[in-house]
């Protein structure tokens, strides 16, 4: 795991963590805020490098992130931050996967721990690639589709 998808994961950690009533865009540079204390800008390249990343990432988390109120649970923070979401507020058993990710695709087995997890495969995986600032939706129909797309 790159040092980005882990300041990535500790970012929406926290804010997950937090009773959806109470997230917010505070919350959000909260989070942000406190996982730039976490590493030191001398680890980098160059102070350009690291500031344009923590730039691109806060602009991009501000507006994908900051008022999801979605059921979550954090299926793995290894490779990605993954989440799942459901449409109703009275949500049992999840529907959609959401993926968030620094540079790479994550492995087919966070497909596989929602399964093992809710019992059925998600309906919908969504994967925010945060640096390439694109929003990948999948639509299981199945697995084969599923492992071709991804």
């Amino acid at each position: 795991m790159t040092l980005w998808q882990s300041f990535l994961n500790d970012v929406l950690a926290y804010h997950y963590n937090i009773s959806p009533s109470h997230r917010s865009s505070l919350t959000l540079l909260k989070g942000i805020e406190r996982a730039t204390s976490s590493f030191s800008i001398a680890s980098f390249d160059s102070p350009v490098t690291y500031y344009k990343t923590i730039a691109q990432m806060t602009d991009y988390l501000l507006r994908f992130v900051a008022h999801d109120r979605s059921f979550v649970h954090i299926f793995d923070e290894r490779a990605a931050f993954i989440t799942a979401s459901c449409t109703s507020e009275t949500c049992v058993v999840p529907s959609c996967m959401n993926v968030f990710i620094f540079d790479c695709t994550p492995s087919l087995h966070v497909c596989r721990q929602f399964e093992e997890r809710f019992g059925q495969k998600p309906r919908v995986v969504r994967m925010y690639n945060v640096m390439k600032n694109r929003l990948f939706h999948v639509v299981l129909k199945n697995e084969a589709s599923f492992t071709h797309l991804l």
